[in-house]
């Protein structure tokens, strides 16, 4: 190759800085964390309790689950692995994402999601939700829950601004059964700035939000600080704080 070929080859190219998200993941493989993640939450936390968001914001040590250990908890943690293995039927799979959230104080808030799949042919975007009982919990009304469809209606928002997004579908799959349901878009950037400000108006304040009281409760690590609270768990907390010995 000639001195003017390498010349102009070389005439195409830049050395920039090595990209934000390699240097991130390999801060976090050595233990160094340069982010600060005050204010950050994913749209799991966000579309559930307010009150559960608010003390992970606040690092509230989390208690222990009373069942934590049984056989059917443990086995229901490794179904939930063997079926999410479905994402693999598309090539855009587990996306990253982070939407950012002006505050009233002039800060910002982020808002980090990950998308389980993406159909680039039909611009659909999938959210895979394992569980049992997938034709009973539809029969008594279980499902679809409202916090699965807030939270595809989320990811819709916050990927539509680098990607055509026409369809959300949810995908409920237990053992033996899959069932999908279209939900309709909507913007959901104002609720969205909303939930968040309330959370973050509570941590400067010092308030407790109300308790938002569902089936998920059971599976909380903070039912007995939400119980003492009040306006929130009514039911025997299935959680305890965990030991001096424990945490130390």
């Amino acid at each position: 190759m000639s001195t003017v070929q390498k010349q102009k080859e070389q005439s195409l190219t830049t050395e920039i800085d090595t990209p934000e998200g390699i240097v991130n993941f390999l801060e976090k493989r050595n233990g160094l964390y340069s982010k600060d993640y005050t204010s950050r939450y994913s749209v799991t936390e966000l579309v559930g309790c307010q009150r559960k968001s608010l003390y992970k914001q606040l690092e509230v040590p989390q208690e222990e689950l009373l069942e934590d250990t049984t056989l059917e908890s443990m086995w229901a943690t490794v179904r939930g692995d063997f079926l999410h293995n479905m994402t693999y039927a598309y090539k855009w799979r587990e996306m990253d994402i982070e939407h950012y959230v002006p505050l009233e104080n002039g800060k910002v808030a982020t808002l980090a999601g990950r998308l389980d799949m993406y159909d680039w042919k039909t611009k659909t975007i999938i959210d895979l939700k394992t569980t049992k009982f997938v034709r009973w919990q539809i029969k008594q009304g279980f499902l679809p829950k409202p916090e699965h469809i807030l939270q595809l209606q989320c990811y819709d928002t916050m990927f539509s601004d680098y990607m055509p997004v026409e369809n959300l579908n949810i995908v409920y799959a237990d053992m033996s059964d899959i069932v999908t349901y279209k939900v309709q878009k909507r913007d959901m950037t104002d609720w969205i700035k909303t939930r968040v400000q309330e959370i973050e108006t509570a941590k400067d304040s010092n308030t407790i939000p109300k308790g938002e009281v569902s089936g998920l409760c059971k599976y909380c690590r903070y039912q007995t600080r939400c119980f003492d609270a009040g306006d929130g768990l009514t039911d025997k907390p299935l959680s305890t704080p965990k030991s001096k010995e424990a945490s130390e």
